[in-house]
């Protein structure tokens, strides 16, 4: 979900070039870098990469799981102590990321609450295997497939918290009315509610030519990324949080998302607060809701 100036700055892309831009598990590293620029502050990815070492230097286990399209998936576990807890943070990371990168920003909050931290490579991330991108739709399938296995493996009396980043927020939305009884809430961060109008500002013309090629290339359509319907029938409690000044998800995503959630509910909106940087720029505030949320909804 990157912003259209980049296309237009790199003439001339073919049409597939452009398709593989978006949809895509690789892609030249100057253009993450450029793009990267836009999306956070500096100080940010100190910040970030900092508590991702720290998180992967901690023992853990990695699961594997073959998803429905016969993909190799690669999860990885880290207890918050020498015995499992039956408290799960299951953290979905976003767009062109892995699971260290997100999964560290929230593993000092949640080991220190007693949660245990599960976190997947999404399909065409990290380690696992895929070559396109579901924009929701592969990943909340996989998500799902991931929780019978965390189910089956640590029991069914577990209590699970979905907290998705970017994609990974969609995709926890998409999930939120399939979800089984072990997830106790779900939190969504900066989310979008339908990937068609990012997609649409971003390639301009291109959009409908682009959006069939995905639908015979990957196999799904772009409308199947809309998560409205999954909102109004969600059937567990949610969070909302989102920065005023995303510039890579558009902010009004996250009042929309919030009003058609039926369930307990609440929100975090900050101000002068870019993509997923709210965890970095109001810590404490992000702290509190979780701890409101953990207080209501999990037993110790």
């Amino acid at each position: 979900m990157k912003k259209a100036w980049l296309l237009t700055a790199i003439p001339p892309l073919a049409v597939w070039d452009v398709y593989k831009f978006i949809f895509a598990r690789s892609r030249p590293p100057v253009l993450n870098a450029l793009l990267d620029k836009k999306t956070h502050r500096p100080e940010y990815y100190v910040w970030r990469d900092e508590r991702s070492a720290a998180l992967e230097s901690k023992v853990h286990l990695c699961y594997t799981l073959e998803s429905d399209r016969g993909e190799i998936l690669q999860g990885f576990y880290f207890p918050c102590g020498k015995k499992f807890s039956k408290k799960i943070a299951f953290i979905v990371h976003g767009y062109h990321s892995e699971h260290a990168e997100t999964a560290g920003i929230l593993h000092e909050y949640y080991h220190s609450r007693g949660f245990d931290i599960f976190a997947p490579d999404n399909t065409a991330s990290g380690l696992s295997g895929g070559a396109w991108f579901g924009y929701d739709v592969f990943e909340s399938t996989d998500c799902l497939k991931w929780l019978s296995f965390l189910e089956g493996e640590f029991g069914s009396d577990i209590q699970v918290i979905m907290h998705g980043f970017s994609l990974g927020g969609a995709t926890v939305m998409k999930m939120s009315d399939r979800v089984p009884d072990v997830v106790k809430f779900i939190v969504e961060d900066s989310g979008f509610t339908d990937a068609r109008p990012i997609l649409r500002s971003q390639l301009g013309p291109a959009y409908k030519l682009i959006a069939e090629m995905n639908r015979h290339i990957a196999g799904y359509d772009l409308a199947d990324t809309d998560v409205t319907q999954s909102l109004a029938n969600a059937v567990c409690p949610m969070l909302f949080v989102h920065g005023k000044e995303d510039p890579t998800v558009p902010f009004e995503n996250a009042p929309r998302a919030f009003e058609l959630c039926p369930t307990d509910k609440d929100l975090l909106f900050t101000e002068g607060t870019r993509h997923i940087e709210t965890m970095f720029t109001s810590g404490a505030a992000y702290a509190a809701k979780l701890d409101a949320f953990i207080a209501k909804y999990i037993k110790y």
